[in-house]
């Protein structure tokens, strides 16, 4: 049986020493397909608007992350965006404390959020 291909998907390298790639799924064919060709079992999505998933190339030490956003909602993004941030500080040793200013978890967030909201269908009203 052959490898399932990786699908086509929209992709943010983290600016923060460019520790990982986050890549946005849009539906759950486009998760259950990056899992496959990662070469995982199809996740129980059924009851699922968003995910987010940390995941290492043992060759390489590379982070990859998925977020999956299956509602087409923008507040399911940034729900799923901010995990992915949280991850991506705690990767590089960066805390996050709330009395603290926590510029760096905001930046990329902001940033992140920025890049992926604009492959995201807008409703027209």
């Amino acid at each position: 049986m052959a490898k399932a291909k990786w699908p086509k998907l929209p992709r943010y390298l983290v600016p923060l020493f460019n520790s990982a790639n986050i890549y946005l799924c849009r539906s759950k064919d486009e998760w259950i397909q990056a899992e496959a060709s990662i070469g995982l079992p199809p996740a129980d999505l059924s009851v699922s608007v968003g995910r987010c998933r940390q995941f290492v190339n043992d060759a390489t030490g590379e982070n990859l992350y998925l977020i999956g956003v299956f509602d087409n909602s923008l507040s399911t993004l940034v729900h799923e965006c901010a995990h992915a941030t949280f991850y991506c500080c705690s990767d590089v040793g960066v805390t996050t404390n709330p009395g603290d200013a926590n510029e760096p978890y905001c930046y990329l967030l902001d940033r992140m959020f920025s890049h992926f909201s604009q492959f995201m269908q807008q409703e027209s009203t």
